[in-house]
């Protein structure tokens, strides 16, 4: 049973690099608290907005003073979003030197400037007159990027309370609706595919340090003499690795969970997805490994794959779609060479969408298709400067 022994003896020696194998475990899980954290305290960040109420009102005929700026700031304040928190935070000012004072120092993201006019403009569309528009102003820094999402808030909400106030239907309605059964989903859950996918390049460390070290301890020579092919060495890697992997997609879930993360999981896509990208990180790892000499070479050159991995997969950030091709109506970008792009789009519709298997067939054809690509050119290349009679 030489392969259970090679099996055994790479187990073994990972279980010695126990730091490596704590960092490789751990680093998804770790980043997975810091985001929720970080998230949390980002959702808890509304949109800032210095509203100058300039509107002089009226006085009804009941002489009741009557104000609607009173109303539209009301309607601001009062304004949440998807998960019921606060969407806008008001600072109201008396004069608009205050607001644009507030502005300039970063401490708002919009100004809102409420006309004299704003009450007797909208009364007198209420009693069937049009006289001209009451201009709401705003005022923002392009250079902030909330800049255009306070106004739109700001927009929408001023538009909605002047219908209400001078009761009058628009010439169109917007009828937004989702499709799908899943609810509404928060930034943290948008980023928990990405995050199981970097549970799993992190096997790039353990997996080509596993094939290296035997090369860097001069221990390779006794293994070929031993009549070991190199197909059954690279397997009882994978075997390994794959076992680690899974592991590792398995606690960052269960840590994302902690903090609140519902998955839609099919368990069985769920581990058929881990597994594969599991082995196609240990077929890329074999690559690096085979233009490595030693476990420093890992430590520097290395992060170099590891980082086009983390960053061109779409999981830390969205990427524009540069085609290469098309197949089946499917667009082929040039990140799809990379096995963790396809990792990534499969968790996410599995755990965000309630897929199964019949829904990431695609990314699961890609994900063996390139796990074969990478471990032949791995294998080849390791065996011509590793494992053939010629090599050192």
């Amino acid at each position: 049973m030489r392969l259970a022994s090679l099996v055994r003896k790479t187990t073994l020696e990972n279980w010695r690099d126990w730091k490596v194998l704590v960092m490789t475990l751990s680093f998804a899980p770790f980043f997975t608290v810091l985001m929720h954290f970080y998230f949390e305290s980002a959702s808890e960040s509304a949109y800032r907005l210095a509203v100058v109420n300039g509107d002089e009102g009226v006085v009804l005929e009941t002489g009741t003073s009557l104000n609607r700026g009173e109303g539209l700031i009301t309607a601001l304040r009062e304004a949440a979003n998807s998960d019921g928190g606060e969407a806008l935070r008001l600072f109201e000012e008396s004069d608009s030197a205050g607001a644009f004072a507030r502005l300039r120092a970063g401490s708002v993201d919009l100004v809102v400037v409420l006309p004299s006019l704003f009450t007797s403009t909208l009364e007198a569309y209420r009693q069937g007159r049009e006289p001209p528009a009451a201009i709401v102003s705003t005022f923002g820094d392009p250079a902030n990027p909330k800049y255009l999402m306070a106004a739109a808030w700001s927009d929408a909400i001023t538009y909605t309370y002047a219908a209400e106030v001078v009761d009058v239907g628009g010439p169109v309605e917007v009828n937004m609706q989702t499709i799908g059964e899943a609810e509404s989903l928060s930034e943290f859950d948008l980023y928990v595919p990405g995050l199981l996918a970097l549970a799993v390049m992190m096997l790039m460390f353990t997996a080509a340090a596993s094939i290296i070290k035997e090369k860097d301890k001069g221990t390779l020579i006794r293994l070929r003499l031993s009549n070991m092919t190199t197909f059954e060495w690279l397997l009882a890697v994978t075997v390994v690795q794959t076992v680690l992997g899974v592991g590792a997609v398995a606690m960052t879930l269960l840590t994302a969970m902690v903090f609140g993360y519902q998955p839609a999981a099919s368990l069985t896509a769920l581990m058929l997805v881990s597994t594969l990208s599991s082995i196609a990180i240990v077929g890329v790892s074999v690559l690096v490994a085979a233009w490595l000499r030693s476990v420093f070479d890992l430590m520097t050159i290395g992060c170099f794959p590891f980082f086009i991995l983390m960053f061109f997969s779409g999981g830390m950030f969205p990427l524009p779609d540069v085609r290469i091709l098309e197949i089946a109506g499917r667009s082929v970008n040039v990140n799809d060479v990379l096995p963790t792009t396809h990792s990534i789009s499969a968790f996410d519709k599995i755990l965000n969408h309630g897929a199964g298997l019949g829904g990431v067939v695609f990314e699961l054809a890609a994900i063996v298709l390139l796990s074969v690509v990478f471990f032949a050119l791995g294998t080849l290349w390791f065996t011509k400067r590793h494992m053939s009679a010629k090599a050192a």
